[in-house]
């Protein structure tokens, strides 16, 4: 029987083992997602006969991942015993775990489309040249503010930690009106992932104007192919400055293909804005139930 887990900073090895592999694009399973978000969603794992099993929510309201390891039918089978279920709710993404479950199960399931949750992912090259027509006007962003501000981008390391520290803590003051349990684990991840940068291999940086920090990024590989952007904040009297440092952190990737932005939450300003970058793919993603016969 399967025994589940809270997601502690210590299983990151297990994760790598099963998880970073070529050929998966979403943010969701990655480590450090599972970690920061926790607290949020619940997030849960097991292992077992070589499989990897993630789920979330509680109770009856439990969702699975697709089972990561070396037998897809197994890591099902494991699945289908833990909850009782022949057809447990499962939450996937596009890929090829995903086509082996609907060639094993789609005359089953109901696969429901989940928009707001799509991942925007975007070729590194096109993030860190932004050449061609269509990024126009994100350049044009870039020199209004290198004509307001007098700025640089550091890359993160130790030394800068602290200044992300007040620059996060600040956002946070000033958006506080918005506060809520998600905002609250966000908060807390950022903590995270700085105090244990090298153990969950966070990169990032942020740009200065004055020598103060006014906005940062932060992230981290989904596999060798794939980087993920977890948090990306500017202070909103420099809200130009978001698309600085995305064109400037996305310089520093030259070791990836591609660069997952993670989803839009079903927010119009969100959803406009990661569309004007032109995503290289935009990656769908699934609720899975148990079909209704009548």
């Amino acid at each position: 029987m399967l025994k589940f887990k809270k997601t502690e900073i210590g299983d990151i090895d297990v994760f790598r083992e099963y998880t970073q592999k070529p050929g998966e694009f979403s943010c969701e399973n990655t480590f450090v997602n599972m970690l920061v978000w926790q607290c949020a969603y619940n997030n849960m794992w097991a292992e077992e006969d070589g499989q990897l099993i993630i789920k979330s929510g509680r109770g009856e309201n439990s969702v699975y991942r697709l089972p990561f390891g070396d037998d897809f039918d197994k890591g099902i089978e494991l699945i289908r015993r833990y909850s009782g279920k022949d057809y447990p709710d499962f939450w996937v993404q596009e890929g090829t775990r995903l086509d082996l479950f609907r060639e094993r199960f789609g005359d089953k399931y109901s696969f429901d489309e989940k928009r707001d949750a799509f991942d925007y992912i975007y070729l590194q090259s096109d993030l860190a040249e932004l050449s061609g027509k269509k990024y126009h006007g994100k350049r044009n962003h870039i020199s209004a503010f290198s004509r307001s501000f007098k700025w640089e981008f550091r890359p993160l390391s130790d030394d800068i930690k602290e200044d992300i520290r007040r620059c996060a803590a600040e956002w946070y003051e000033q958006n506080s009106r918005k506060e809520d349990s998600y905002m609250l684990c966000e908060k807390r991840g950022i903590g995270l992932m700085l105090d244990n940068l090298e153990k969950l291999g966070i990169r990032g940086g942020a740009i200065y104007v004055n020598s103060m920090a006014v906005a940062f990024t932060l992230g981290s590989a989904v596999n060798d192919s794939v980087f993920d952007t977890h948090i990306e904040k500017a202070l909103p009297e420099y809200a130009a400055a978001y698309t600085v440092i995305n064109n400037e952190f996305a310089k520093t990737l030259t070791d990836f293909k591609y660069i997952n932005r993670e989803d839009d939450l079903g927010l119009e300003g969100l959803r406009k804005a990661k569309l004007s970058y032109k995503p290289e793919i935009l990656l769908k993603k699934y609720r899975c139930t148990k079909k209704v016969t009548i």
